[in-house]
Order: structure tokens, then C-alpha cells, then sequence
């Protein structure tokens, strides 16, 4: 959807203006001293990446491919060099195939020209100190490929932070520790085609092995793809069962949803990793799955989550049912599980005790009558605290919570 840099937050507007102007000094600075012939090249082929189609983040915004083809320069080039090929070429390559805004162009172009000529320093420095040959390589590439990765996830960290209020230092981390492993398999072709630049020895053998990298673009892409799909394949098998449950409890739906809203924000100021946030996010929105074994269970005497962690039992992220499992446990030792205490229950599963617990009182939900304000919500999951549930994350909820209240109430304002 397009989107007018005015219309955005003025913090938002101010960031894209610093970033992008930065970008232009540094630009400004690094003309005179780059390499015609390279940078016409290298902004031809980061224009030509921008045809390979990026890949739908799972929390949201996408995931580029193209951090191979900035190892591949940082390891040929100069920063100078590399600072306007990536910066200028992703500008012109996200303005004619992917038809975005003219801010949103810049400040990615500026966002990816930025790290990737910090990356390119690093590397340099490294070749130019150290013995000619792949060991070299190896090392500058590694370095390259956490330098990229460090800055460039640090700045649309702190867009991200601006612009939807998530906290930067977990948020950051998220970023960087997601698909780890493939931005290091970008690494070992890159050494390759740099090592046989260097024996070739000129401009256009240098370029012409550096474009040779975009074929292996749609390569990277389908790794991202087949990671998404298949948590895409597990939202889908989540949302049926949600719509079975809702025959049950129409509620159902909703309260997952607000669950699963509040605990996935208190898990990243928790700062868990990507795969504990999905799956704190699906094992919200499936805790009370075992409503579906029907009312036979208590005959049976048998809490309805018993019956849900066997049903969650065959997901394939065991993750899933554990956090669910957990969350009937108590801070204090005396739940009705494990009677694991403190710590040693799992953080999705804390988190998720004290949401569901959370949203049940605002709602009125069973046990509760009616529902209660966020202030006596509040007093209650205090009482809470250091007995039943984990005092850290009660004050982290009920802060987020909060924050979370007035962004409803503005937003209901608005329309």
C-alpha cells in the first residue's frame, strides 16, 4: 500500500531525513575517490537484483536476498565504490521493479548502501594486512558478512522502533540471529568468485564475476521461501483448528488473538529468539485447544489443557505444546504439572500463564464474571506475582499491555 512520507510520525519523517542525507555526505565524499567504470557496474547489477522478488517476513515486512552480492563487492571493491553501486542501484532498482515510493527507495537504498561499504572496509582491511590467498578470503568474508549484518539490521531496528514503538535491543537481536546460517552460506561462493577475479585480474572480469553472483539469487530466495511456506503451511493448520474450536467456544478466536498479541510483544522485550516467538504466538492462539475432547474430559477428571497438549502433540514444532504444557504451571512450584518452579519453566510458557490470565480478567472471562479495567486487571496479576506467575514478566506485560491499550484507543479514535 503507498504510503506519503507526510502523512508518517514526525520521529519517523526526521529519521528517514538523517538517514538519507548521511547517506548523501558520505555519497558526496566518496565520488571523487571511486572507480567510474565499477560503480556504473555494480549500480547495473544491484538495479538488476531488484527483479528478484523478496520474501515475506513472518512477523511481518520482507527478507532481501541480496547480502551474497554485497559479499561478493565488499570482497573486490572499494567502500567508496561499493557505498554508491549498492546505495544509488538499490534506490533505482526498488523505483523500476518494485514500484516503491520515493522515501521508502531512498532510505532502503541508504539502509543497505550504508552497511554494505562498512562491510567493504572491514574486508578491505583485511586483505590488505594479511598474506594473499582463501584463508584471507575466508576471514574477510566472515567478517563482511557480520558487519553487513550487524549495521544493516541495527538501522531498520531503529525504523522499526520509530515507526511501531518495538524495543530496539531485542528487536536488533531478533533480526540478527534470523536465518543466521544463510547469510554464512552466502559466504564460501563469494570467496570463490573473488579468489578467481583476482587471478583474472582486471575491471570488467571483477564485474562480470560479480554479476555472475545474481544467478544464485533466486537460489537464496527459495531457501527463505521454503522456510516460509512451511510456517505459513503451520499457521494454516492452526487456523483450522482455531475455526473448529470456535464451534466449541465462539469466543475462542478472539481471546487467542488478544493473547497472542500481548504475549508476542513481552516476548521480545524477553528478547526470545524467532522460533520461540512463533511459537509463543501459535501456542497462544491454541492454548484452550483442548476444548475440542468435549465435556467428557472432566468426567474423566482430566483438565481440558491435558487434552490439548495431546492434540499439540502432533504439530510439528514441539515447541508448541510445550509452552502450553508450561503455562499451567505455577512460579511457586505448586502447579499442576511438572511442579517445575521459577526458572526452570520454560519463558513462553510464563509469559503465556500470565497473558491468557491478563486478557481473562479484562474480559471477564471464566473464572472471572465480569470484566475489569485495565487498573484492577492490573492489581490482580500483581497479587499474582512471585506466587503463580513470574514477577519479571507481570511488570513487562502490564507495561506492554498499557502501551498496547492506548495505541486501541487512538486507533478506535481515528476511525
Amino acid at each position: 500500500m503507498s504510503e506519503s512520507l507526510l502523512k508518517l510520525p514526525r520521529s519517523l519523517q526526521i529519521f528517514v531525513l538523517i538517514e538519507v542525507f548521511g547517506y548523501g555526505a558520505a555519497a558526496a565524499w566518496a565520488l571523487p575517490r571511486s572507480h567510474a567504470a565499477v560503480v556504473a557496474g555494480l549500480i547495473t547489477i544491484l538495479a538488476a537484483a531488484g527483479l528478484v522478488q523478496p520474501v515475506p517476513h513472518p512477523f511481518g515486512g520482507i527478507s532481501d536476498v541480496n547480502s551474497g552480492l554485497v559479499i561478493v563487492s565488499a570482497l573486490l571493491w572499494t567502500p567508496q565504490d561499493v557505498l554508491l553501486g549498492v546505495g544509488v542501484g538499490s534506490f533505482i532498482g526498488l523505483i523500476l521493479f518494485r514500484k516503491n515510493e520515493l522515501w521508502r527507495a531512498a532510505t532502503n537504498g541508504a539502509g543497505w548502501g550504508l552497511p554494505a561499504a562498512a562491510a567493504t572496509a572491514v574486508a578491505r582491511s583485511i586483505v590488505s594486512s594479511m598474506p594473499t590467498g582463501m584463508v584471507t578470503l575466508v576471514l574477510a568474508a566472515i567478517l563482511a558478512v557480520a558487519t553487513n549484518r550487524f549495521t544493516n539490521t541495527g538501522i531498520f531496528a531503529i525504523y522499526r522502533a520509530i515507526r511501531f514503538g518495538r524495543p530496539f535491543i531485542s528487536n536488533w537481536y531478533q533480526s540478527i540471529v534470523f536465518q543466521w546460517s544463510g547469510q554464512l552460506l552466502s559466504a564460501p561462493l563469494a570467496v570463490v568468485l573473488a579468489e578467481i577475479a583476482g587471478r583474472i585480474g582486471t575491471t570488467w572480469g571483477g564485474l562480470g564475476l560479480t554479476a555472475a553472483y545474481t544467478l544464485a539469487l533466486p537460489v537464496a530466495r527459495q531457501e527463505f521461501a521454503y522456510y516460509n511456506r512451511a510456517q505459513q503451511m503451520l499457521d494454516e493448520t492452526v487456523e483450522a483448528v482455531v475455526r473448529a474450536l470456535e464451534g466449541t467456544d465462539p469466543a475462542a478466536r478472539a481471546h487467542g488473538d488478544r493473547v497472542s498479541k500481548l504475549a508476542v510483544e513481552v516476548g521480545r522485550r524477553f528478547a526470545m529468539s524467532e522460533r520461540g516467538l512463533l511459537a509463543l504466538r501459535l501456542a497462544s492462539r491454541l492454548h484452550d485447544v483442548g476444548q475440542l475432547a468435549g465435556p467428557e474430559t472432566s468426567i474423566l477428571g482430566e483438565h481440558h489443557a491435558a487434552a490439548g497438549e495431546r492434540i499439540l502433540a502432533q504439530f510439528s514444532d514441539g515447541m508448541i505444546a510445550e509452552f502450553v504444557q508450561a503455562h499451567r504451571e505455577r512460579w511457586d512450584g505448586k502447579g499442576v504439572h511438572n511442579q517445575r518452579k521459577g526458572a526452570e519453566i520454560p519463558l513462553g510458557g510464563r509469559i503465556l500463564a500470565a497473558a491468557e490470565t491478563y486478557d481473562s480478567v479484562r474480559s471477564g472471562l471464566r473464572p472471572f464474571e465480569v470484566p475489569r479495567s485495565q487498573r484492577e486487571a492490573a492489581i490482580y496479576l500483581r497479587s499474582l506475582a512471585g506466587n503463580v506467575l513470574d514477577p519479571k514478566v507481570v511488570t513487562t506485560l502490564l507495561k506492554v499491555a498499557a502501551e498496547q491499550d492506548t495505541d486501541d484507543r487512538s486507533a478506535s479514535h481515528e476511525r
